[in-house]
């Protein structure tokens, strides 16, 4: 069942992993995040930072992206530069697969069975905090997205 028709809260992590061809390749999809992350935060609603994983010997890039809810993630349909991005890997025969990860549940509820607190879940925005308070918070460490 698509996202936008399930009733999910709680937020969404998106890892998207990039097998590259070459260690050229591989520098190109870390500038073409640097370039398209300014874009994304501007226009992506929901988008609360991302970060590049980098593995040089296996030219593998790993994209981890946080958002607040997962029916925000069709919003990079309109981040034109998402769009243009989007169609570089598959020109320059470089592998994608990409995964969603929802929030299943407090964490003690999901994994033991304990009963459920009223916890805000951890990627809702609490109330009076925007997505830069939450970089800030994190000490900015969103590289790239």
């Amino acid at each position: 069942m698509p996202l936008a028709d399930r009733a999910l809260k709680g937020g969404a992590v998106v890892v998207t992993r990039f097998a590259c061809r070459t260690r050229r390749d591989v520098l190109l999809m870390w500038w073409l995040h640097a370039r398209v992350k300014p874009a994304v935060k501007a226009r992506a609603r929901g988008f609360l930072g991302g970060r590049l994983f980098i593995d040089w010997r296996a030219r593998t890039v790993r994209s981890v992206t946080l958002w607040s809810d997962p029916a925000h993630l069709y919003s990079m349909g309109e981040v034109p530069q998402h769009i243009e991005a989007a169609r570089v890997p598959r020109r320059r025969g470089i592998r994608t697969t990409c995964g969603i990860y929802t929030f299943e549940g407090e964490c003690m509820t999901t994994m033991f069975g304990v009963p459920p607190n009223d916890k805000p879940a951890p990627l809702d925005l609490l109330e009076g905090e925007g997505c830069q308070q939450v970089m800030r918070n994190a000490g900015g460490a969103a590289a790239a997205s």
